[in-house]
This record gives C-alpha cells, sequence and structure tokens, in this order.
C-alpha cells in the first residue's frame, strides 16, 4: 500500500512539474497578446508651470506634465507662440513633460499663448492631443478673445496646411509689409486656424506662406490670403446640448444608449472666417539658360512666363537679311528656339550677340537687362562609318546616292475623339508645302473617297508643328497622306511621304452632359475634372447652364469659375486691391455612361464653400486618412481623428 502510494506521489509530482513546465513556456512564449480594446484617449493636461491663465509671470520658462509618456511631433513648425518669437524658442518633452525656454524678452502687460496643434501624440498609439493651448499674462489680466477659420487655396479650394494666419490692430494695408504680426496662428490638417487671446480691439486679418519667418509680406513670391473686412472678436455665454454614448454591462450582456447632457460654454466670434489664399505670379524672372544642341538651332529659357521677346544684335556676324532665323516658342515665352536659315552663320563654331530682355531686379521688379551671349557649337559625333574605310566605300558606289529626308512625327491617338485636331510635326521648319501633295480620305463602302474642305496649317507658336483640322463623322475611318517630296524643310530636306489612317470614335461610345448653375446666369465658365482634379473639358455659362457635348464616359468633377475679367481662364489676386477670382465646387462626382444624355442641376451658392470640394478629389488630407486598412474598418471609424472632420460654416 505504501508503495501504491508512493507511485501515485510521483506521478501527482510529475504532472504537478509538467503543468507547471507548460506555464512556464506559455508566459515566456512570443505570440501576440490580446491587449484587450484599443486605447483612443490622447494625453491629459495634468498641470504645468505656470498655470493655466496664470497673471504676472515673469520668467520665459515653462513646464507642462502630462498623465501620460507622449511624444512632441516637429516642435519647430507645429508649436505657434504669441506674441510671434524672433528667436526661437528651444522645446522638448521628456517622459510625460514637454519644457519651453522662451529667449525673446517678455513683454510687459501682455497675453501669451502656446499653440500646440496637432504636435501632442500619446506615446503608444498616436492619439493626437488637439487643439491644446496654454495661456498667461505678465500683466494684471489675461486676455480671451478669440477668432476661427479656415484658409482653402483659391484656385482650387484645397486646404492649406502650415500657413501663418496673423492679426494687426493697424488696419490700414501698409501694416502687412512693414510690422510684425501682434499675434498668430498656423493652420491645421484641414486648413482651419483659431487665434487665440485676444484683446477687445478691431483688426485686419491675413494669411502668409511665411518662409523666412519675418511675419511681414517682404516677397511678392510668398503665398498670400487677406481680407478687406474689420474684424472685431466677441464672446457671449451660451448653453450647449451633448449627446454621450453611455456603455452597461448587464447580466453580461454590453448595451449603449444615449444620453443628452447640457453644459455652459462661452462662444467666440467670428469662428467661421474663410481665407482664399493665392500667389501674385510674381516669380522672379531671369535668363535661366542657353544652349546649342545642335549647329541649326539655339535655345533660351527664362525661369517664367514673359510678355516680350528679347532683342538679339549679332556681335561677330552681319545677317544678309533680316529674318535669318525661324522662331519656335512656347506661349509662356519662357522657351525660345531660334531656327537659323543662314548655312554661313550656322556653321560657325561660336554665335555672340548683344541681348536686351526684360528680368526682376532685387525689389522684383521688371526692368530692362543688358548681357552678352555666346553660344558655341557641340562637337558632332560621326555616324557609324564615317572613317576612312567607309568614306572610300562610298566614292566606290558613286552611282549610289543617299537622300536625307525630313521627318514627320504624327500625334494622332488610335480612337480619335470627334472633335480633334490631329497635329505632325516636322522636325524643321518648312520653307514650302505643296497643297496639292496633302490629301485627306475617307472610306466608304470599301473605297476611300477624297474629302474636301479640310484645312492643313502651320501652329502659330511652332511653325514645325502643323494641325489638320476637319469636321469628322462619328465612326469614320480616314486616311491622311503627305507624297513623297511634298514639303521642303528650310534646309533643303524633303518629305519622304506619310500615310497615317485616323480612326473617329462612334456617337454612341459618347456622353452629352447639361449643367444647370442656380445662381449663376452669365460671366461663368465650368471645367470638368477627372480624378487627378485636372480639367479635361471647358465650358461657358450661359443662360443659367453649361453643355459639354462628346464626352467620354467616366467619372467627373466640376469646378466654377467666376470670370470677372472675361479672360476665360482663373485669375489670381493681387494684394491690396483685388481678391482672387471666385471658385466653387460641385459637390458629387459626375457618372457619365455611354450613349447617355445627362442633366444635372447645381445650386452653386447652397453649400457653403469650404464644404464643397468632393472629399474624394482633396489632394491634402491628413496622413490619418490616406490609411486604408479594411480589417481595421471599425476601430478607424470610432477613432476621434476620422469622426472630427470639420463642419465649420464659412462665409464668402
Amino acid at each position: 500500500m505504501d508503495r501504491r502510494n508512493t507511485q501515485l506521489r510521483r506521478l501527482a509530482d510529475t504532472v504537478a512539474a509538467v503543468l507547471l513546465l507548460a506555464a512556464i513556456n506559455s508566459c515566456a512564449s512570443i505570440g501576440t497578446p490580446s491587449g484587450g480594446p484599443r486605447d483612443y484617449t490622447p494625453p491629459v493636461y495634468k498641470g504645468s508651470t505656470p498655470k493655466q491663465n496664470q497673471t504676472n509671470v515673469k520668467s520665459g520658462k515653462i513646464e507642462i506634465e502630462f498623465d501620460e509618456i507622449l511624444q512632441l511631433d516637429n516642435p519647430s513648425e507645429n508649436v505657434v507662440i504669441s506674441p510671434p518669437q524672433k528667436e526661437m524658442p528651444k522645446i522638448s518633452s521628456i517622459g510625460r513633460k514637454i519644457s519651453i525656454e522662451l529667449l525673446d524678452s517678455l513683454i510687459p502687460n501682455t497675453t501669451y499663448a502656446i499653440d500646440f496643434g496637432d504636435a501632442i501624440k500619446d506615446n503608444n498609439e498616436g492619439n493626437i492631443l488637439s487643439g491644446f493651448s496654454l495661456a498667461f499674462s505678465t500683466g494684471d489680466k489675461t486676455d480671451s478673445l478669440q477668432i476661427a477659420g479656415t484658409v482653402l487655396n483659391a484656385a482650387d479650394l484645397e486646404p492649406i496646411t502650415g500657413m501663418t494666419i496673423g492679426i494687426h490692430s493697424d488696419t490700414t494695408d501698409t501694416a502687412l509689409s512693414t510690422k510684425p504680426f501682434e499675434r498668430i496662428s498656423r493652420s491645421d490638417a484641414f486648413g482651419k486656424f483659431t487665434i487665440r487671446n485676444l484683446t477687445p480691439g478691431k483688426y485686419r486679418i491675413y494669411g502668409l506662406k511665411d518662409a523666412d519667418r519675418s511675419y511681414t509680406y517682404n516677397n511678392a513670391s510668398e503665398d498670400i490670403a487677406f481680407s478687406k473686412e474689420i474684424i472685431v472678436p466677441t464672446a457671449e455665454g451660451s448653453i450647449v446640448t451633448d449627446t454621450l454614448k453611455i456603455t452597461e454591462v448587464k447580466d453580461g450582456k454590453e448595451t449603449t444608449r444615449d444620453s443628452v447632457v447640457t453644459r455652459n460654454t462661452t462662444v467666440f466670434r467670428p469662428d467661421s472666417i474663410l481665407l482664399l489664399a493665392f500667389n501674385q505670379g510674381k516669380e522672379a524672372l531671369y535668363l535661366s539658360k542657353t544652349d546649342r544642341q545642335e549647329r541649326r538651332r539655339f535655345t533660351i529659357i527664362f525661369s517664367t512666363a514673359t510678355d516680350s521677346l528679347p532683342e538679339l544684335e549679332p556681335l561677330n556676324f552681319t545677317p544678309s537679311v533680316p529674318d535669318w532665323y525661324i522662331l519656335e516658342r512656347t506661349a509662356r515665352n519662357d522657351t525660345l528656339n531660334y531656327w537659323i536659315k543662314d548655312s554661313a552663320i550656322y556653321n560657325m563654331d561660336t554665335l555672340a550677340f548683344a541681348a536686351r530682355y526684360k528680368a526682376s531686379d532685387t525689389l522684383m521688379n521688371i526692368t530692362d537687362h543688358r548681357d552678352t551671349l555666346e553660344f558655341l557649337a557641340r562637337k558632332e559625333t560621326r555616324p557609324a562609318g564615317d572613317n576612312a574605310a567607309g568614306r572610300r566605300r562610298r566614292r566606290n558606289n558613286a552611282d549610289t546616292v543617299t537622300v536625307k529626308h525630313m521627318e514627320i512625327s504624327p500625334r494622332v491617338n488610335a480612337a480619335t475623339e470627334v472633335y480633334a485636331m490631329p497635329r505632325f510635326v516636322f522636325d524643321q521648319p518648312l520653307r514650302h508645302i505643296d497643297t496639292s501633295a496633302v490629301h485627306l480620305e475617307i472610306k466608304e463602302d470599301s473605297t476611300w473617297t477624297e474629302v474636301k474642305g479640310f484645312r492643313f496649317h502651320a501652329d502659330s507658336l511652332s511653325p514645325r508643328t502643323y494641325i489638320l483640322e476637319n469636321p469628322w463623322k462619328f465612326a469614320g475611318e480616314y486616311k491622311f497622306t503627305i507624297d513623297s517630296l511634298g514639303a521642303e524643310g528650310i534646309y533643303g530636306e524633303y518629305t519622304k511621304g506619310l500615310s497615317q489612317k485616323i480612326k473617329i470614335r462612334k456617337s454612341e461610345e459618347y456622353s452629352n452632359l447639361y449643367i444647370e448653375t442656380k445662381g449663376v446666369e452669365s460671366g461663368a465658365f465650368i471645367e470638368l475634372l477627372n480624378k487627378s482634379d485636372k480639367p479635361v473639358r471647358y465650358a461657358t455659362v450661359r443662360n443659367g447652364g453649361a453643355e459639354f457635348v462628346f464626352v467620354q464616359p467616366g467619372t467627373y468633377y466640376a469646378r466654377l469659375v467666376i470670370d470677372s475679367d472675361g479672360n476665360r481662364k482663373f485669375t489670381s489676386g493681387e494684394y491690396p486691391v483685388r481678391q482672387p477670382e471666385k471658385v466653387y465646387y460641385y459637390n458629387n462626382p459626375i457618372e457619365l455612361k455611354p450613349n447617355w444624355d445627362v442633366e444635372q442641376t447645381w445650386d452653386v451658392y447652397a453649400i457653403p464653400v469650404e464644404r464643397q470640394k468632393p472629399y474624394e478629389i482633396v489632394k491634402n488630407k491628413p496622413a490619418n486618412y490616406k490609411k486604408e486598412d479594411d480589417a481595421d474598418r471599425e476601430d478607424r471609424e470610432n477613432d476621434p481623428i476620422y469622426s472630427n472632420r470639420p463642419t465649420t460654416t464659412l462665409q464668402f
């Protein structure tokens, strides 16, 4: 019996040891813990030195404590201090604390506001403490008024991130360029901004892409936004009703119900300021590059568009005729190609000119500049076979004549639009083209029939490019030909001949679209946009609507521009005399299907401007919004970062 008990005890000890070993292995094994529900709570403010809204502060050293370990994201860019600091403050974080040292001397009787924007995150989940701000005063009171709004790009209503928003109590136009902002904020990922701790008074508000942190408008190439309206901050008490989600567990079952609570709050106005940012287009104009890629052509490139052409006076040669070159240029006049017609000139190794052209001075004013330009011919590489043996072979085969032809490059799509004007690019400007050698035919009942009345003409800017115009028939099959020797280039080379098929789309492959523009009768145009927010079609608004015919099926978006100057394009603003032209977006995508006629009504002013642009084509989305993880969809939908998309109503 004792022996049996001993065996049982040994067996029990063995089982216990195995269980203990299994438990140890389980604890030591690498795996994915359940971790519980995701943490959505950002860091919580616990206290600071100085305290929130403390008065009579004498030291510029600030320390703020939170309830958990945190991260401080790019504080030099994301932390904004008002009044703006001339010398960059020292900002750092360690553990649960943020330390700030203001290096500028404190201004007496002034309220300071430190706005952290979205810079504070918890260390584990990256939950953002959005909009946290600390205020204190060097005087006996802390100013508490605030104003808020949104800044958008005027041309496409994109929210602008990181734009400095500032105010002046000096409401004259010159204050922006002569005085630094009195108080500032910086727009967040949605273009939203809040300027806090204002003293009562009257202000003008501005936005700047302030690259040099001068807090003044001292560079005409900087983006700017301004309002002529005088801002008067106000505050009033209000009662707010909130709906809270309350989770209860009863009999092992979890239920969620809504609970309505009320609380007292302060409403600050104006809270819906809309700033439309633009660039005055005053880019520095200068001669960017000169080149001579081949002997017969030299190139001049400017940094940006210019409304005048340079004057060139030859220094080391005398042209035999005034029109010794043919100019090929872009519409902006920023790239100029000079094709030299005279062989005596282009055979020179160096061409020198006294040039007179427009360029910017140090104050960004456009003035006359003079310069000497030299164009050196590049050393040409010999073609294969251009050696002594090759030359002997050519002499022995003198009866064989090699003719160099002028090349033509067709710019024709496989399926050509019914409204298209195909282009054909010659490799040099033409001296002559024989119109009788240019033909257009259409295939009818398997027979090619000559087409009358088409046009084939040179582009006004590019003399090497010829445009084919014809009223195309749906589903038509055409053949465009240029006979051999039908065109001669300025260097005596002829076309070898060209035959190009052109196939026009069928009518049932297209859609037609009419957009009724409620609120806008005329004086505007609409652009159809693709999913990249790029315009693909254009139509003028007439009698309260715009028509788009023969549109390829697909998903489109619509942008309307109030064309105040009638130049058929968006016109930017000019400080302080003119705001940019107003832009509106149709709030939903427009689906066009083959062989459909679609009519769409658009009440242009029904939705506030900042909420008009369809979110699908907004480019400046916060990084969190760009994540797509269907396995974590529920977490994303409950994440405060995702649910706090701004819905502020703004005014024009």
